[in-house]
């Protein structure tokens, strides 16, 4: 028709049988039948879509916007206008309609449907209910307006600027459908853009998701009611049709709440009684997993039968799910499938009808429209960062996060496509306005990221603390650290480790726990800190679907416990959602807001029943690694072996740890000492501090050749910088001696040994004695004539050359391990080596303890009880 753009309507003939051919060598070609052609569109979008997800990465985009772009590019604004000889009468055929033949339309918006429903049910499963009834005043404050003023402003323009909906179409639902797709914020779209920015565990972060949640939800309440809303879009036969019906709306209405009470009074409690059912640890029914995966598609057909869309059905289906097994274990069979494969085809056929072609302004109506969609959608989004920084000042917030809450509230994703392609079926959207309103979301949210990564590049500098080790800490002051939890099976490790810290109310310790989860875009990702004030609410962590509750019960309950029994300890508990390759930054970064002293790092191989290692994850080794390449802080790894804690047995008496201290020399063992020197007050910590000093035979150094004069000053260089070393390590161990004089539980002895050999044997001659041994990680000592050559054979060299050695399979021992990595500030780094430099070789200080009768007597000593025979 003249003047509008309305799309006439097609009549496609097909074969029914025409759905799978015989092969290219006996049929016609692969493009003549709906099952190749399905297939090979499915391909074709999804390839798209990941490649320009991988291109728009470092540009911050959410995935959602690579996969609408591929619906595009392959749509009427894409390929459509690349076209080819060879159609009827000689006319051009475009490549469009050989790759996507307008009769396969409906089975790709099928495969779609079947896809988006699936997804909607397990964002419905991620959403607690009672998380949403919790939220503050001003949460709900922030979403409300946040809803609220796109809303207004779209009934305000559209008034002032007579903006015309297609013909048949009520105004109300026209405007109405605008002003809610503006308004809505995607939350899992939201979510991982926090993530990424690392801005989950930020007060920005904290802030922000609860209203997204909320507006989402508001979202879904809309779209129920948005059956009430005349929606006439067809031609006037179908209107009359519709108006013959008057009550229609009504009746749908009282359909709906029907349902719900059937969902809330019959298949709620069905559900629970299925959980109950499934013993915990146990692996879930596969009968109970297709019951379930039936009932989504049961709900989608009661809910379209009814009149509400086929989504919505999902969706309200996944709300009454459950915490358990059951959940957890449909998220691992259903997510990695509809998230990777049917949702792109989902959004990428919402790109694939956007047609830029029909927004036109030839005349004066179509300017108009486009003028006053334009209009609507730049207001809306100015609208919304101007509220928040009204809201930010209100709260007396700096008015950097409120211009930072403005631009993540305008971020879209998939509610706001729901809304969209739910308008375009209904006819309440034509072409031209749905164009435009996806063109607008893809350009509003392709700001945000970018934006935000400029606005917060100033990000975080160091935190101005000093207290980065424990050797720059007073004995009996606070200590502060992060402790790192993959499982739950690091949990008990955790706690006896906090227990040996000793902690006291003289010298209290603070402990944030972290569970580290990985980030795979699923929209139930959240970081979560519980505050002292409301830690015995047994709160939940996250939302219920990603497994994140269930795990958090079996981790937080043991801390909790450990604290209300222990005194001078203080758990606080943060969730961090993150990917593997960047989990570390979130570590750093709880641990410079906290000002810790050291980070803890469960050792990424847990023993098994029969007391060897199980498979590692090397996705969690890297995450350890790159800890300990750029920590903040001081960093232990953990090693569990059986480690238990230091109460009190059922008798009475106070169960004891015998611990052993291996001390090398460097500022990896110095830390490892002074940790030590805590464990050793605790009364039932059995210390052993053996301090290994190279012999006669050891202490040979090669001579740099005469003619070489830079040569020889880098031996007199590295012979200060030994020197140096030993100094410190005289200093470290005499304070501690010092400190222990009158502590009959601790035993400190040195021992002579002149090459590697000597080294391993000593060590193995421990074997059975000790339930631990906590050793420096000893970077910088690779030289060291006592442990040169071990890391030849390291096969974890964050393990350090000795902490490889104690965890070898070869080397028998069943005794948990704690390696200790030091922190040096840069500044320490340069004033230490401009001393090597200016000082000149002295006479060795060791030899002082060989010239030592009492020294010697020590060694013998030690080998009278260590090693008898040898």
């Amino acid at each position: 028709m003249d003047g509008d753009n309305t799309t006439e309507p097609i009549t496609f003939c097909y074969r029914p049988d025409n759905i799978v051919g015989g092969g290219v060598w006996q049929s016609k070609p692969f493009y003549s039948y709906s099952l190749p052609v399905l297939l090979w569109q499915m391909v074709l979008v999804v390839a798209i879509s990941r490649g320009l997800a991988f291109l728009l990465k470092p540009l911050r985009q959410p995935r959602v916007i690579a996969e609408i772009l591929a619906g595009v590019l392959l749509g009427p604004t894409g390929l459509r206008n690349i076209t080819f000889s060879g159609g009827e009468g000689g006319k051009p055929l475009p490549l469009g309609d050989i790759l996507f033949p307008p009769a396969s339309y409906r089975q790709l918006e099928a495969m779609s449907t079947l896809g988006i429903t699936y997804y909607l049910f397990l964002i419905g499963a991620e959403f607690d209910i009672q998380m949403v009834a919790a939220m503050k005043k001003k949460v709900v404050a922030i979403a409300t307006v946040n809803m609220a003023v796109p809303i207004v402003i779209t009934v305000l323009v559209a008034h002032a600027m007579n903006l015309q909906p297609p013909e048949y179409v009520s105004y109300l639902a026209h405007v109405a459908f605008i002003g809610a797709a503006m308004g809505v914020t995607a939350f899992p779209v939201l979510v991982r853009l926090l993530a990424e920015l690392k801005l989950l565990n930020d007060e920005l972060g904290q802030l922000v998701v609860p209203p997204a949640v909320l507006s989402e939800l508001t979202a879904w309440v809309f779209l129920a009611g948005s059956v009430l809303l005349p929606s006439y879009g067809d031609s006037p036969e179908v209107v009359d049709l519709y108006r013959s019906s008057a009550f229609a709306p009504l009746w749908i209405m009282l359909s709906g709440i029907g349902l719900g009470l059937i969902c809330w009074l019959v298949v709620l409690p069905i559900m629970n009684w299925t959980v109950q059912r499934t013993p915990e640890g146990e692996a879930v029914s596969d009968a109970h997993i297709t019951i379930v995966a039936t009932g989504v598609l049961a709900a989608g057909l009661i809910a379209d039968v009814i009149g509400f869309p086929s989504v919505f059905g999902a969706f309200v289906f996944g709300l009454l799910m459950p915490q358990g097994a059951l959940t957890t274990e449909l998220r691992n069979k259903l997510e990695d499938f509809v998230v990777g494969l049917l949702l792109p085809i989902y959004f990428g056929g919402s790109g694939f009808k956007a047609n830029v072609s029909v927004i036109t302004m030839d005349d004066e109506q179509g300017a108009a429209f486009v003028a006053a969609l334009t209009v609507i959608m730049v207001l809306c989004f100015v609208a919304k960062l101007g509220s928040n920084l009204l809201i930010a000042q209100y709260y007396s917030m700096p008015a950097s996060r409120g211009l930072s809450l403005g631009l993540l509230m305008n971020t879209k994703g998939s509610i706001d496509m729901i809304i969209l392609n739910i308008g375009k079926q209904k006819g309440i959207l034509d072409e031209r306005t749905y164009t435009m309103m996806v063109l607008g979301y893809i350009l509003t949210t392709a700001v945000i990221g970018p934006a935000l990564e400029i606005f917060h590049k100033t990000s975080r500098s160091r935190a101005a603390y000093k207290r980065r080790n424990l050797q720059q800490c007073r004995p009996d002051s606070e200590l502060r650290m992060v402790a790192c939890v993959y499982t739950a099976r690091n949990v008990p490790s955790i706690i006896s480790f906090l227990q040996m810290s000793n902690p006291t109310k003289r010298s209290p310790v603070f402990v944030y726990v972290v569970h580290l989860l990985e980030l795979t875009g699923r929209g139930a990702a959240m970081m979560i800190v519980h505050q002292a004030s409301s830690k015995h609410a047994q709160e939940k962590v996250g939302s219920k679907s990603s497994g994140c509750a269930l795990q958090a019960d079996h981790i937080i309950a043991p801390f909790q416990s450990y604290e209300q029994q222990a005194g001078g300890v203080s758990v606080q508990w943060v969730t961090a959602v993150s990917p593997y390759s960047t989990m570390h930054e979130d570590i750093f970064n709880i641990a410079e807001d906290r000002h810790t002293t050291i980070i803890v790092l469960p050792f990424h191989r847990l023993q098994s029943v029969a007391g060897d290692f199980e498979e590692a994850d090397p996705a969690i080794r890297s995450v350890n690694m790159n800890v300990l390449a750029h920590s903040p802080c001081t960093v232990c790894i953990l090693v569990d072996r059986g480690i238990s804690g230091v109460g009190r047995s059922s008798t009475g008496q106070l169960a004891q740890h015998h611990v052993a201290v291996l001390f090398f020399g460097g500022p990896d063992d110095r830390e490892a000492l002074t940790y030590s020197s805590r464990m050793a007050e605790h009364p039932g910590v059995i210390l052993t501090v053996i301090r290994f000093l190279p012999g006669e035979e050891a202490m040979v150094p090669p001579s740099p050749a005469p003619s070489c004069a830079s040569g020889e000053r880098a031996a007199m260089t590295a012979v200060a910088e030994a020197n140096m070393q030993r100094q410190l390590d005289d200093e470290c161990t005499n304070l501690f001696r010092l400190r222990h004089v009158t502590n009959d539980s601790v035993t400190y002895t040195e021992m002579v040994i002149n090459n590697i050999e000597e080294t391993v044997t000593a060590v193995r001659a421990m074997n059975g004695v000790h339930s631990m041994y906590v050793v420096g990680r000893g970077k910088g000592m690779e030289s060291s004539p006592l442990l040169a050559g071990l890391t030849l054979w390291s096969e974890y060299p964050e393990l350090g050359p000795i902490g490889d050695m104690l965890v070898s399979a070869d080397f028998g021992t069943q005794a948990s391990v704690l390696v200790v990595q030091q922190y040096v500030s840069g500044e320490a780094v340069v004033a230490m080596e401009s001393t090597a430099e200016q000082e000149s070789p002295k006479p060795d200080p060791v030899q002082r303890y060989l010239s030592s009768a009492n020294d010697k007597a020590g060694q013998r000593r030690l080998n009278d009880v260590w090693m008898p025979g040898v």
